[in-house]
């Protein structure tokens, strides 16, 4: 037997979906040879497949063993070990697949979404300092190697590292937007005031370039206009979970703990909620058993796809909150939520009246906002992120002159952003009336 036409036969099998005979194939090479590097990674990738995630990464580590210089294998265990639950590993995993291979997009594409979330960028740090000296050119390395550096409080010198990336051009980036954002934070406003002005002049027509300019420069702005959240969101629908739970993102279970505690009220679920801004549906599934009917409401098709594959929503319908709830609508609504949605709206009001209008008497929302903590500044701003804050007494004024009851108010960390808490508020607003248990 020749082992490696054996195994072109077994991988050919493997892509083919026929596992018995790639399984077969395998272990006729690994009989032959059992130190063969490539029969012992691609067996790993074949037990995966059949459910046996622990299986797959002892014999991918075995195959790195024999054959350490194998950058596909080192990010196929990063994919194995990521869906496990284990950030950690996998993200050394990935770190490990680009200093074999610095120009594996894969991997460089799976460190930028783990980043943020990782324990161990100390020892990433110089690694990734080392990858930028050896390849001074690769844009994903200076991208990491500056998002690096802030996390672990080198502001300046991370700076530096993302001016170094707009020079690579926005045509190399997926969000050419983000390095603007963030430049902003780091006091660099600027330089990021000068490429968005260029990526406008550019392109007039990138909605998302012309908001985020606006929003760097403080224009006086009520809400963020549709097209930029729908093209937002769409852009990162389907990586949205994944970047969230390296966050530490707690606003949906914070919210869900408040409506379980009104329902533990109740002789019975609420009739129709409403999820106002649902995304991808993160809080659905957590607050389903507490509706009888639960329908879904964003502007993102993209996001919309994901929370349907749920099945935890009656209806899903696409649309801007405000015209929506002024619509003529087929039923009122016992419960609203609304995680981390009107962070896009500065002026509340006309969201406020038309909730008033859509909500049974006795009905509450229960929301999520970013909080401005300066009572002595404006009512809301928007920050160079693109997300509105708004100060207590706002939210209150804004409930009660649409007639709503402002009941609760609770602070919270949001998330965790660019090595930041992002501080928060959970409230109540309760249309007057008695609800029906």
């Amino acid at each position: 037997m020749q082992i490696d036409a054996r195994l072109q036969e077994g991988i050919a099998a493997h892509r083919s979906g026929n596992l018995e005979g790639a399984l077969a194939a395998y272990k006729d090479v690994l009989t032959a040879e059992p130190e063969n590097a490539d029969g012992l990674h691609f067996l790993g990738l074949l037990h995966f497949e059949a459910g046996k995630p622990d299986n797959a990464v002892h014999l991918i580590r075995k195959s790195l063993e024999h054959n350490a210089r194998n950058a596909a294998a080192c990010n196929n265990l990063g994919n194995i070990l990521k869906l496990g639950d284990r950030p950690d590993e996998a993200l050394d995993a990935y770190v490990r697949a680009v200093e074999i291979e610095p120009r594996h997009e894969e991997a460089w594409s799976n460190i930028n979404v783990m980043m943020e979330g990782a324990s161990n960028n100390d020892d990433l740090l110089p690694v990734l300092r080392e990858i930028v000296r050896l390849d001074p050119d690769n844009p994903n390395a200076w991208h990491n190697f500056g998002l690096s550096l802030m996390l672990a409080g080198h502001r300046d010198e991370a700076a530096d590292a993302l001016e170094r990336c707009l020079e690579f051009g926005s045509e190399v980036w997926t969000d050419p937007i983000w390095h603007a954002r963030v430049l902003c934070a780091l006091g660099r406003r600027n330089r990021a005031l000068q490429h968005l002005e260029a990526l406008v002049a550019a392109d007039p027509g990138n909605t998302i370039a012309r908001y985020q300019l606006a929003a760097v420069r403080g224009d006086d702005m009520d809400h963020a206009p549709e097209d930029y959240v729908k093209s937002h969101f769409d852009s990162f629908s389907d990586s949205f979970d994944e970047v969230l739970k390296n966050l530490g993102y707690r606003a949906p279970e914070r919210v869900s703990e408040e409506v379980a505690s009104l329902a533990s009220a109740r002789s019975s679920p609420f009739g129709d909620v409403i999820d106002l801004g649902c995304g991808t549906g993160l809080c659905g599934p957590l607050i389903r058993e507490h509706c009888t009917r639960l329908t879904g409401i964003d502007l993102s098709p993209g996001m919309l796809r994901k929370a349907s594959a749920l099945e935890v929503y009656d209806f899903l319908v696409e649309g801007e909150l405000v015209g929506f709830l002024n619509s003529d609508l087929p039923t009122r609504f016992d419960l609203a939520v609304c995680v981390d949605t009107l962070c896009y709206l500065g002026d509340l009001q006309p969201f406020m009246n038309a909730l008033w209008a859509a909500l049974t008497p006795g009905a509450v929302l229960v929301a999520s906002v970013e909080h401005l903590s300066d009572p002595s500044g404006p009512d809301y701003r928007v920050d160079p992120t693109g997300r509105y804050a708004h100060t207590p007494a706002y939210l209150k004024n804004c409930a009660e002159t649409a007639g709503l009851v402002y009941e609760v108010e609770k602070p919270l960390v949001l998330r965790h952003e660019l090595g930041k808490e992002v501080h928060g508020l959970v409230f109540h607003a309760r249309k007057p009336g008695t609800s029906q248990l």
